[in-house]
């Protein structure tokens, strides 16, 4: 089931597009539905997640968007599109939120928190990003 996830996300974080192989661990399989929340152990509740992603989604399946201050449904991996919800803007480097799903989802994952841009850069000056 490892090998499916893997192959469907591209060997990247269905979340933030970090790479897995440049990484130096492996990404978990992330429930999209939390088990306690009813989801299941099936593929299309699986994704491929990097470690920040992961944890900081814990359990959680809705994020407050900053502009609406409107509680949503965070990104879906298996329903939503990335690019409809998201852009990589300041030379790749940050995630800017598009939709309110979006802008939630950069807030809760914390895909800006400093220690992710400095891996992105890194990976840039390695030619490994995007």
């Amino acid at each position: 089931m490892r090998e499916k996830v893997e192959k469907r996300a591209r060997y990247r974080c269905e979340y933030c597009q970090a790479p897995q192989n440049i990484c130096a661990y492996t990404f978990h399989l992330e429930h999209i539905v939390p088990r306690s929340k009813e989801g299941t152990d099936e593929p299309a509740n699986l994704a491929l997640a990097c470690f920040f992603c992961n944890n900081s989604k814990s359990a959680h399946t809705t994020g407050i968007d900053p502009v609406t201050k409107k509680e949503v449904p965070l990104f879906h991996p298996r329903r939503d599109t990335w690019a409809e919800h998201f852009q990589w803007t300041r030379g790749l480097l940050e995630i800017r939120g598009l939709t309110a799903c979006g802008r939630a989802t950069v807030m809760r994952l914390k895909m800006n928190a400093p220690i992710r841009k400095e891996g992105r850069e890194l990976w840039q000056m390695t030619g490994y990003w995007p």
